[in-house]
């Protein structure tokens, strides 16, 4: 019987992280026991609610049946109800009348809580709100999400000192790939082996803009460009910003021609 329980208690449990996306996030990041003590918890948390209707809907009954012995206390030849105690008697499946109710509503609560946070993710009042609290646990996807929300382009360097500038594609979160990340380059360039600044070699921008490809174009869009970098390749990633990056570009220069001239 009890392992049936806990059988119960972690699907519950999985049900709901599985629906959940922050829960989702943080079970993929979980480490070794860390996984399965997470999906436990959300499964007792949900067996608590159970047994705390159950313990409810029993005391309602007794109630309703203390009400019914009423006249039974003042003439004791009329009906005595024991419905109430007679409910613990009723076994399903081997178990409890107590024990089947809990886990009764166990599941129903449960089911109700994935299909509640699957309702809040596709409603967008409420989806950045979800997006954020998934942020919130990892400052890299923190500074994801901001590129995101902010419409911010993002400097990624790879650890072969490939470095890419562009547009990230939030379907990511909404599929909660955590092993990638997904950009739409804007430009690409490399470190320079010994100052480690960013050289530029293909100015994606301009060639979407020379060949009138836009987010809808046909037959090619700039969504057939996106590309999919791992993340255990990625050494480094950054919010970018072109104005600010053509400045330091522009200042760079003039004191290489400074020291030239000198």
């Amino acid at each position: 019987m009890w392992a049936a329980i806990v059988l119960v208690v972690l699907a519950c449990g999985y049900l709901y992280t599985n629906r959940h996306l922050p829960s989702k996030f943080k079970q993929q990041k979980a480490v070794g026991w860390n996984a399965y003590f997470d999906v436990a918890v959300q499964g007792g948390l949900f067996l608590g609610s159970g047994l705390f209707l159950t313990i409810a809907l029993w005391l309602t009954a007794w109630v309703i049946m203390c009400l019914f012995n009423i006249p039974w206390l003042f003439d004791w030849t009329s009906h005595k109800f024991t419905f109430a105690y007679d409910i613990l008697k009723i076994r399903i499946f081997g178990l409890s009348f107590f024990s089947a109710a809990t886990l009764g509503f166990t599941i129903l609560i449960s089911i109700g809580a994935a299909k509640n946070a699957e309702k809040k993710f596709r409603d967008p009042s409420q989806r950045n709100a979800i997006l954020r609290e998934i942020a919130s646990n990892s400052a890299t996807e923190s500074v994801i999400f901001e590129a995101i929300e902010s419409g911010l382009l993002l400097l990624i360097t790879l650890k072969s000192r490939k470095v890419y500038v562009g547009m990230v594609d939030e379907a990511r979160f909404h599929h909660l790939d955590t092993d990638t990340i997904v950009i739409i380059p804007l430009m690409s360039g490399y470190r320079h082996k010994d100052t480690l600044t960013f050289v530029m070699e293909n100015n994606y921008a301009q060639h979407y803009q020379e060949e009138g490809i836009t987010l809808t174009s046909q037959p090619l869009s700039v969504y057939q460009f996106r590309h999919v970098l791992p993340f255990d390749q990625i050494e480094s990633l950054s919010l970018f910003n072109v104005n600010t990056f053509e400045k330091f570009k522009s200042r760079s220069n003039d004191m290489d021609n400074d020291t030239d001239t000198n």
